[in-house]
């Protein structure tokens, strides 16, 4: 049985963000520039240096919630709006400040305008007050639409470096279509447990995979998910002593919502889990959502060991992969490798 190991310093996975154009409207764009959750924000110093830019800082740079040390949402970066126009124009993520007696109160959001997968967002309002009321009210839509623009570009990374045997695999063997990287491997393959890896010397990456019959019962609810997360862990994710396994740690209260995403029912839970008679941690997502065509259960799971290194980019990278799950039905998929 594959166990978790402690590990010590050395690389922390880097994947380079290549992503190409499609044919629609994206293809003769350049690629976006910028580091993995970072944010330009366009605005004088002055005023980043004053009430509106300490509001901005507020709301995007806050620590991350089930995290364990304290990590901003995004690295937030000041330029003049003079030197954007020369020198940032292809940055992935954009904000913009639009203040004046003919603007409305509101955002909006734009895609692909300078570089393909760049988003473009347009803070507008009378004035700086209103534009700090705006950032009160939309603060939250604000960080979801950059965090799913951040994941879908790993998504797009993911895709085009596909292990196709395990995505064959999964799909003739299991009836689970996921986009599983080449760098990633699988280290455990059970009927209803799939276990997936990615190990440097100072870091680990996982995903698994569990999914049963539902047998007409629901269990879309925050007890049961918990439940069956800490009865599958305890029995499969062991420690590296005896009598160690992984568990949600109980002393934080885990993170849960129920919500519908590119029409796909998901139960989301977010927290830290522990390893129960052991000394390792660290944060873990967890997304379930029924297969239909199975009338199955299935629970998705990504989780980072990483002591010595910030937590948020390895998360999002293993929560970007849960995101394509999809099930196959009368259609027949197949990857094959380029040559």
């Amino acid at each position: 049985m594959k166990k978790l190991v402690l590990l010590s310093a050395s690389v922390i996975l880097t994947v380079l963000m290549h992503s190409c154009g499609d044919s629609g409207g994206g293809a003769m764009l350049p690629n976006v520039s910028g580091s993995s959750g970072e944010v330009l924000v366009a605005l004088d110093k002055a005023k980043w240096d004053g009430p509106l830019g300490r509001k901005i800082r507020e709301v995007l740079a806050a620590p991350i919630a089930k995290l364990p040390q304290p990590e901003s949402h995004f690295d937030l970066v000041n330029v003049s709006p003079i030197a954007f126009s020369k020198l940032y124009q292809t940055h992935r993520n954009v904000i913009f400040v639009h203040t004046g007696e003919d603007k409305n109160q509101q955002v909006t959001f734009l895609e692909n305008t300078y570089a393909f997968s760049q988003l473009m967002i347009n803070l507008e309002g009378k004035n700086d007050e209103e534009i700090i009321d705006l950032l009160d009210k939309e603060g939250q839509v604000i960080i979801d639409k950059i965090n799913i623009a951040e994941r879908d570009r790993w998504i797009s990374v993911y895709r085009s470096t596909l292990n196709s045997g395990i995505f064959n695999k999964l799909k003739d063997d299991h009836n689970i279509i996921i986009n599983i990287p080449a760098h990633l491997s699988l280290d455990v393959e059970e009927k209803g447990f799939l276990w997936f890896s990615y190990e440097t010397p100072q870091t680990t990456q996982s995903i698994f995979i569990g999914y049963f019959d539902l047998n007409g019962k629901d269990y879309f609810n925050k007890e049961s998910i918990i439940n069956i997360r800490d009865s599958l862990t305890k029995e499969k994710v062991k420690g590296p002593a005896r009598g160690t396994y992984m568990a949600i740690e109980d002393q934080i209260p885990v993170n849960f919502r129920l919500f519908k995403f590119r029409q796909r029912n998901y139960a989301e839970t977010r927290g830290l889990w522990t390893l129960e008679n052991g000394f390792m941690g660290g944060p873990f997502v967890n997304l379930v959502t029924r297969d239909e065509v199975n009338d199955r259960f299935v629970m998705l799971d990504g989780f980072v060991y990483a002591p010595n290194d910030d937590k948020r980019e390895l998360l999002r990278q293993v929560e970007a992969i849960l995101y394509t799950v999809s099930f196959p039905d009368e259609s027949e998929i197949v990857v094959t490798t380029e040559k």
